[in-house]
């Protein structure tokens, strides 16, 4: 079985859903109800628990069988989205404040420190001092 080549716009056109499991519109060509996340993102509203209902397709020069796509969801069933509460933002701020603290020197550095390797969760100065040869 030989797999489907995208080359122009055509190929990607599918309104009615013949080729695709889904309606399928050239990049930048669907109805104007339809949004992708970031556009909905943009207008502060979010697909809410609606399945895509289309796709967008661009053919890509180097690898024509696997195109760029986009899901779209129908702007008229998205809802506004959430805004955190005072207490998810003070957590958030906590959370970060605690990833910042170096667990060898006890300082906040100012960066994320990450707890997997190679600093397990030590600031990049005690790392240097630790892992680097001693200099005569």
């Amino acid at each position: 079985m030989s797999e489907r080549r995208y080359r122009t716009s055509l190929d990607c056109y599918d309104p009615n859903a013949d080729r695709h499991p889904l309606p399928t519109y050239p990049w930048g060509e669907a109805p104007e109800h339809l949004f992708t996340r970031r556009q909905l993102r943009e207008t502060g509203l979010c697909p809410g628990r609606q399945p895509a209902v289309a796709q967008m397709l661009r053919p890509r020069q180097r690898r024509p069988t696997d195109p760029l796509r986009a899901w779209l969801y129908d702007g008229h069933h998205a809802t506004e989205k959430r805004t955190p509460t005072l207490a998810q933002h003070r957590a958030i701020r906590a959370m970060n404040r605690a990833h910042r603290i170096c667990d060898t020197c006890d300082c906040d550095v100012g960066y994320r420190i990450p707890k997997t390797p190679p600093l397990h969760g030590e600031c990049l100065d005690c790392h240097d001092s630790r892992t680097q040869p001693a200099v005569a």
